[in-house]
């Protein structure tokens, strides 16, 4: 797969994933980033997929991957609160 992909959940019951879900999409768009949406709630291989491109089998949505290079952990781009 080539461009950036934003793995997601639309099934969560975690307020912290939806906000954080939330904040990187309006970052991408605020700058005008094109990326791909991918529901992970919709198949189970797509869960395990981002979870192997983030080196990490316990993985959570959000996660940002370009091509098949895992971009690190999404909190990175989410100032802590009040900042």
């Amino acid at each position: 797969m080539s461009g950036l992909r934003v793995y997601s959940t639309s099934v969560t019951g975690s307020r912290e994933i939806k906000s954080q879900q939330s904040e990187v999409t309006r970052i991408l768009d605020g700058k005008r980033i094109q990326y791909q949406l991918v529901d992970i709630s919709q198949d189970n291989a797509l869960r395990d997929e981002m979870r192997a491109l983030a080196g990490n089998p316990k993985a959570t949505p959000p996660q940002i991957v370009n091509g098949d290079q895992y971009c690190g952990v999404t909190t990175s781009l989410i100032p802590p609160p009040g900042l």
